[in-house]
């Protein structure tokens, strides 16, 4: 397999794929690694096994069943790391959720038909400029380009929409006093601020130490917790968690501020 795959990852992939041909032969064409494993920046404690799969033919009922009790014995041999993904026709890879029907995805332990969410430009530019083959064609010779205007106004949109509800909506404000909360909303947020300042996606790591050296140093320390929440929880730099969702409160204002700044800035 491609040496980019974390060996405790592949037998993994391996049961996966002899599984598929065992049960479902020639169901998948070609099947794709995205998320933080084709970024490098795979966490064994956080991070789940993203993909993207491509069908030979329409999906009958009948394949649903296959592939989730395909999933399932997978899960069944390596519980530590779930398997989230959808299962796409080769004319929509590339596309964006209003420009196909019902796709199949494989998202906490069921199969279902989608078609409101996870077909995005951010998928795509990972799989077109980062992705991995476990089996099929190297995803760069894959017939889609990624608009890359589309790209930065969907982060802005999330912004507006997803991390706004952060503060303003009572639950979401109470997940700030979590370590997952933390790290979460001041990374993730991070993610979208270096994409529209370099126009690329890194993982939520680097964008941390990438916002550490250009954004005021009064944001250091919540930037340095959120990343050490991440790679290997440490004792906290914050005497209260009270104190520090406040500052992580702070911290995704600003944040939304500078990046529609940034949207005016762009002229997008």
């Amino acid at each position: 397999m491609d040496p980019r795959i974390p060996d405790f990852i592949i037998p993994l992939l391996q049961e996966y794929t002899r599984r598929l041909e065992q049960d479902a032969p020639g169901l998948v064409s070609a099947f794709y690694l995205v998320g933080s494993l084709a970024l490098d920046a795979f966490n064994p404690r956080l991070s789940d096994i993203d993909f993207v799969a491509v069908l030979s033919r329409p999906a009958a009922a009948g394949d649903l069943a296959k592939i989730l009790e395909i999933h399932r014995g997978v899960e069944r041999r390596f519980p530590k790391w779930k398997m989230e993904g959808d299962y796409l026709q080769a004319a929509a890879i590339g596309c964006l959720d209003d420009e196909v029907g019902p796709f199949l995805k494989y998202h906490d332990g069921k199969i279902e038909w989608d078609d409101c969410f996870g077909l995005s430009s951010v998928t795509w530019w990972i799989l077109k400029e980062k992705g991995i083959a476990v089996f099929g064609p190297p995803p760069q010779e894959l017939a889609f380009t990624v608009d890359l205007d589309c790209l930065l106004r969907g982060q802005i949109e999330n912004l507006n929409s997803y991390w706004a509800t952060w503060i303003s909506r009572p639950v979401r404000l109470a997940t700030l006093l979590s370590d997952w909360g933390v790290q979460w909303t001041v990374l993730g947020v991070l993610r979208q601020f270096y994409t529209l300042r370099e126009r690329q996606i890194v993982s939520k790591t680097e964008a941390g130490k990438y916002a550490m050296a250009c954004l005021p140093q009064r944001w250091e320390r919540i930037i340095a917790e959120a990343i050490a929440l991440r790679e290997s929880p440490p004792r906290s730099q914050y005497r209260s968690r009270i104190l520090r969702a406040g500052e992580t409160y702070g911290f995704l204002k600003y944040m939304i501020h500078v990046c529609n700044h940034s949207l005016e800035a762009s002229n997008l």
